[in-house]
């Protein structure tokens, strides 16, 4: 929680792609940037208003998700701090097809839209960065899609987690990341004790530990194709794990 409360400057200086802007250009572009803070369940962009500006996530945790006409919730990507959203919404200058909500209480970085164009007009560097991630998300979209079709809730719960340490669209310094098994509850669509039981079968297997609130991911390749058979036969008998003691909350 430091970052949530770290002054503005010494924030921007740990913003990777702000470090691809010329020095010349970063001063001008730094002085746009403004700041706000969302309480958890508020909704920091919603759908079908014009993107006014590309949203950082300096402390907390988003959800991109949308509500379809039959009122179920259609989740597309969780985006946790260090991490930015929004740049197709931006680049074709269109309004949002999502809403973003805060998952717990949340800073957040708007970079306006106007300096976003002139961004694009100014720097090589930072279009460059713009087609990287135009590129994972279509990968992170098509990953999805696959995972979906599979019907498989231990391999949803896998790669749902492998999603969140996409080197271009989150970078970290280390494969950890503070999430309960709540937040994984509402990310992946299952139930907590569903995420609780599948949570341990890919500790078991190796490839990942959980401790107080945390995820730390061991073997992320094998994370991102998970299709363990075992691991489908185990959750599939789930209901009789009812009777182990809950863990709580957290991971």
């Amino acid at each position: 929680m430091k970052r949530l409360h770290a002054p503005l400057s010494a924030v921007l200086e740990d913003v990777g792609w702000l470090r691809a802007v010329p020095e010349e250009l970063r001063a001008s572009v730094e002085a746009e940037i403004t700041e706000a803070w969302y309480r958890s369940g508020c909704v920091v962009a919603h759908r079908g208003e014009p993107a006014h500006s590309w949203i950082g996530v300096v402390d907390g945790l988003v959800k991109v998700s949308s509500v379809a006409r039959t009122g179920r919730t259609v989740f597309f990507s969780a985006i946790p701090e260090g991490c930015w959203v929004g740049e197709g919404s931006m680049i074709k200058q269109e309004a949002r097809r999502y809403d973003i909500v805060a998952m717990r209480d949340t800073r957040v970085l708007h970079l306006p839209a106007s300096t976003f164009r002139w961004l694009q007009q100014s720097c090589l560097d930072f279009n460059k960065i713009l087609v990287e991630r135009l590129n994972a998300r279509l990968s992170q979209a098509l990953s999805m899609v696959e995972t979906d079709r599979m019907g498989d809730p231990l391999a949803r719960i896998a790669r749902t987690i492998a999603a969140l340490f996409d080197p271009v669209l989150y970078p970290r310094r280390q494969l950890g990341l503070q999430l309960s098994q709540a937040e994984i509850s509402e990310l992946v669509g299952l139930s907590r004790s569903t995420i609780s039981i599948g949570l341990r079968l890919l500790q078991n297997e190796g490839l990942l530990s959980t401790h107080y609130g945390k995820i730390v991911v061991h073997r992320i390749a094998e994370l991102r194709r998970y299709e363990g058979e075992e691991g489908r036969r185990s959750l599939r008998r789930a209901p009789k794990a009812a009777r182990v003691p809950p863990t709580g909350d957290k991971v």
